[in-house]
């Protein structure tokens, strides 16, 4: 057999060989009549068109209400406390110290409180005078002593002292109560004043005639 003749042969022999491989792919390739049956899926479902832009419109108004939130909390945050916000947040700190029972930093506060709110309603003239000093006062004199209850400031003022000073051990249920005796003062003291009263025109006598 010469070259030519075997060069034929390989020839025919790979062509039976790619022929009888796509006949195989294409019967493995063809569907069965189950396989038909199995393989038939229903339609995919396609969700509307206007459902994405909804959900980035919700998005962004979220974002949106987050982002407003978060300044006015940076504003409220940086803007300064007025004496009354500031006297509210030490009687807060106050109350807490006279639950933990120590008797002698909730006096410490009191006291402060007291006398700023004194010198908010009277001038600061107050602030460096002691309790006996000030109820020597004119504050402490009618009308104004019964608009402001001057008697249970000092009072409150003088319980204070007793626990800066001489230690004495209060109570915790007292504490409490002077606490929320302070508060009730502290806002009447950093309310307006009320306007004063108008005088009376004097009553004319009626003159008789004979």
């Amino acid at each position: 057999m010469n070259h030519r003749t075997m060069a034929r042969a390989a020839v025919s022999a790979w062509a039976a060989l790619v022929t009888l491989a796509g006949t195989s792919a294409m019967a493995l390739a063809a569907p069965t009549a189950d396989g038909d049956i199995r393989d038939i899926r229903g339609p995919v479902p396609i969700p509307p068109w206007w459902r994405w832009p909804l959900a980035a419109l919700a998005g962004a108004v979220a974002i949106g209400i987050l982002v407003v939130l978060f300044r006015r909390w940076r504003e409220h945050a940086r803007r300064p406390l007025s004496p009354l916000e500031r006297a509210r947040k030490a009687l807060e700190a106050a109350e807490a110290l006279a639950r933990a029972g120590d008797f002698r930093a909730c006096a410490e506060i009191l006291a402060e409180t007291l006398r700023a709110a004194l010198a908010v309603r009277l001038g600061a003239g107050v602030l460096p005078q002691t309790t006996a000093e000030l109820r020597h006062g004119p504050w402490t004199k009618p009308p104004l002593s019964l608009e402001i209850e001057a008697d249970t400031i000092l009072a409150l003022l003088e319980t204070c002292d007793l626990a800066r000073f001489a230690r004495a051990k209060l109570d915790s249920n007292a504490l409490l109560e002077a606490t929320a005796m302070a508060r009730a003062l502290t806002e009447r003291l950093h309310a307006p004043p009320p306007p004063p009263r108008p005088a009376k025109a004097p009553s004319l006598a009626q003159t008789v005639t004979p």
